[in-house]
């Protein structure tokens, strides 16, 4: 039994030292797995914020990248809706308006040189305006001067020009707005914006962007005259986002609130633009949106026309000079 039992006691020794063994170097692997582990984690942990960090120094490039591929896109799509076709000699004289006289001849002509030394600054209802303006020459649209471009707004107006910006080109170069103004010499200044604003910045937001614009604008040009035009509509039920007329019907109200505080004169182009239901009337649409046909355009040759004259009414009103003269 002693024997038996030793042997046994021997035994179980071996036994024993041989689950150490094999428990230590388990131990030992499961240690190393587990710091490897944790090396890896700490790893992860600590290049997540540099990826964060370099997400968002990258969010404004993406933004801006953006931008720049919407302008194109909305340029092309101005350029195809805008510009309309021109009347043809026999067409233009069966639509002739009855001769003027002397003195209407005079009164209309001082409408046209009202436009002299102006600019119309906005977005791609802008670059319709534009392109419409080009086929017609051999009219007053050959006097004003256009900074337009697709996806143009008053906030990204703001941004400094670089090769992602969407700033209208003049010279054949990008150039800050209140800049390219001061190089044309401009005395007038038509600002039209607020399509691709509202759905960023809201009613409120976009108003206190457009004051700074125009801040910008006449710290560069002090005597440069502003005049705000009103955001045009959107088709019934197109709306997307604070796109929605009733909101554009608030912003049109708090630009001519401002304007009127500040002295800066509001042209209401959204109005005669407008149905029944105060949308954009179908038959001024050229994209089943916002974007405006040539009819659309006639428009507002008509209510800027409009505007020049109770402009000059005023002036002479006040001054009992001409526009021009005073």
């Amino acid at each position: 039994m002693k024997k038996g039992a030793r042997r046994i006691g021997k035994g179980w020794k071996y036994r024993v030292t041989a689950l150490a063994a094999v428990i230590f170097i388990v131990g030992s692997s499961l240690t190393t797995v587990y710091a490897a582990e944790r090396r890896t984690l700490e790893s992860t942990v600590e290049k997540k914020p540099r990826i964060m960090e370099l997400e968002r120094e990258r969010k404004p490039e993406l933004v801006k990248n953006m931008w720049k591929d919407m302008a194109l896109a909305e340029e092309m799509k101005a350029v195809e809706m805008g510009s309309g076709e021109t009347l043809s000699g026999a067409e233009a004289g069966e639509n002739a308006e009855p001769e003027l006289t002397e003195e209407e001849k005079k009164a209309e002509a001082e409408v046209d040189a009202y436009f002299d030394n102006a600019v119309f600054v906005g977005d791609s209802i802008m670059l319709g305006f534009r392109n419409y303006a080009m086929k017609r020459q051999d009219t007053f649209l050959s006097r004003p001067q256009f900074l337009a471009a697709g996806s143009f707004s008053v906030n990204n107006a703001l941004w400094p020009v670089d090769d992602k910006s969407v700033h209208p080109v003049y010279r054949g170069e990008q150039h800050q707005i209140w800049e390219s103004i001061a190089m044309m010499g401009s005395k007038r200044v038509f600002l039209m914006l607020g399509m691709n604003d509202l759905n960023i910045n809201g009613v409120e937001g976009t108003c206190k962007k457009y004051e700074e614009l125009v801040d910008k604008i006449k710290e560069t040009d002090p005597d440069a005259e502003i005049h705000i035009m009103s955001m045009t509509y959107i088709l019934h039920g197109k709306e997307v986002g604070m796109l929605q007329n009733d909101i554009i019907r608030q912003y049109n109200q708090e630009l001519e609130k401002l304007a009127d505080e500040k002295g800066w004169g509001f042209v209401d182009i959204s109005q005669p633009l407008s149905d029944e239901n105060g949308d954009l009337a179908v038959e001024y649409c050229s994209d089943d949106f916002a974007h405006q046909r040539p009819e659309a355009y006639d428009v507002w040759v008509s209510v800027l026309r409009d505007y020049a004259r109770r402009q000059l009414d005023e002036h002479m009103e006040v001054t009992g000079n001409s526009a021009e003269e005073g």
